[in-house]
């Protein structure tokens, strides 16, 4: 727990408990030195004031030199795990450094780092590499461009921190959570609720029964004739849907609050993973176009990254 913090250019010294209590040591030292006109008190004054200089020395030392690299995967999906490699190097000729954690630029960061990296031992001119789990809270392009490098070696008496750039980037797809997958229904409208099936893939035309749905009749054929024909598929357990995003209110024709967007991007790209996780055809459907249906892999990363960024102006 740092007290007191001073800041410095890329730097920053924190004093930890146990400084705290050897500095209050070392004046209870000094003012008894002084006082009493003990030589010995004295020589303990100097020794205590030059483990402070060591301290600083040696933090300095450890500190020097040293770069951060880090390796994510091309995609991550919010507030869920993904694994990155971060790369300590040393680029010091003879000097090892000791104690290091690797910390966020800043404390308040849309995503976090667990565990936190720590390197206990960095040879001279060594690469030292430390898997990581980062999670991002919120989608879009994720972006790390700086990080910190704090150190309380050798003595535990400060926490001295050191900011070094990072090059890290990843895209962050929308969190995706539970849902209640569609039943299939060919009596749908299209543009009713949230997800419209397509049907299934049709197998003949034939005479209009009661009990048949009007959705379902095929009214070219019907017209040419005269008499009311419907369309019968062939039955198969995959199917293909449609899945809605509005990004407008209907009563104010204005785009939705940030909230109401991440609930419907969040739901729409939930639908979207878990319809083609079972192997059904899927089409993301906006105000602006239409997608392709389509179950593959590549499919669902195309859609999880124009979900990504849609409603966001900045994507870089």
């Amino acid at each position: 727990m740092a007290h007191f913090t001073i800041a410095l250019h890329n730097r920053t010294l924190q004093l930890t408990r146990e400084g705290l209590g050897f500095i209050m040591i070392l004046i209870g030292v000094g003012l008894g030195a002084i006082n009493t006109g003990n030589n010995l008190l004295y020589l303990i004054l100097a020794m205590c004031c030059s483990f402070i200089v060591v301290s600083g020395i040696l933090s300095e030392m450890s500190l020097k030199k040293l770069s951060v690299q880090g390796q994510a995967p091309p995609y991550l999906y919010a507030q869920e795990h993904g694994s990155v490699i971060l790369k300590l190097s040393n680029h010091k000729k003879w000097e090892p450094s000791y104690s290091i954690r690797v910390k966020p630029a800043q404390s308040r960061q849309s995503f976090s780092l667990e565990p936190e990296p720590y390197f206990f031992f960095i040879p001279a001119g060594a690469t030292m590499e430390k898997p990581v789990m980062l999670t991002a809270q919120k989608r879009g392009h994720l972006k790390i461009s700086a990080c910190r490098l704090t150190t309380r070696f050798p003595f535990g008496f400060f926490y001295k921190t050191k900011t070094i750039p990072l090059k890290l980037e990843t895209v962050v797809f929308p969190s995706i959570h539970p849902v209640k997958l569609p039943e299939y229904s060919e009596a749908g409208l299209e543009g009713e609720g949230t997800v419209q099936p397509r049907g299934e893939e049709l197998h003949a035309i034939r005479e209009f029964q009661p009990g048949d749905s009007l959705s379902s009749v095929h009214w070219k054929s019907s017209a040419k004739t005269g008499n009311l024909r419907v369309k019968e598929f062939h039955s198969h357990n995959l199917q293909s849907y449609t899945v809605f995003l509005t990004l407008t209110d209907p009563a104010s024709n204005r785009p939705v609050t940030g909230e109401v967007l991440e609930e419907r991007v969040s739901e729409a790209a939930s639908l979207i993973y878990h319809l083609i996780q079972k192997g059904h055809e899927v089409s993301l459907k906006t105000e602006e176009n239409q997608t392709p249906f389509d179950s593959s892999e590549a499919h669902l990363l195309d859609l999880m990254r124009q979900l990504a960024f849609i409603g966001i102006e900045d994507e870089c």
